[in-house]
C-alpha cells in the first residue's frame, strides 16, 4: 500500500502525482510543487489471464509526514 494516503503533503507532492498518472487515476492536483526527498517506489507485477498488471506504491519517503486518514478527504 502506498504510504501517501496518509501522509500530509499528498496533494501537491510530484511524486504521488506520478504514482496517479501510473495508476490512470485523476490527478488530486494537476501541478504538484512539492519534491519529496528520497522516495522509494516499489512496483509489483502480476499476471493474470495471460494478462499483466503492474501496481505502483511508493513505500519509503523521508519527506513522510503522517497525518491518518488524509486520503479520506479525496
Amino acid at each position: 500500500m502506498c504510504i501517501c494516503l496518509n501522509c500530509e503533503y499528498i496533494d501537491f507532492c510530484q511524486q504521488y502525482h506520478f504514482i496517479e498518472k501510473k495508476h490512470i487515476e485523476k490527478h488530486i492536483n494537476q501541478y504538484p510543487n512539492f519534491v519529496p526527498t528520497q522516495v522509494i517506489t516499489k512496483i509489483n507485477i502480476y499476471s493474470t489471464n495471460n494478462e499483466l498488471e503492474i501496481e505502483w506504491d511508493i513505500i519509503e519517503c523521508l519527506s513522510f509526514k503522517e497525518k491518518p486518514g488524509y486520503w479520506v478527504l479525496f
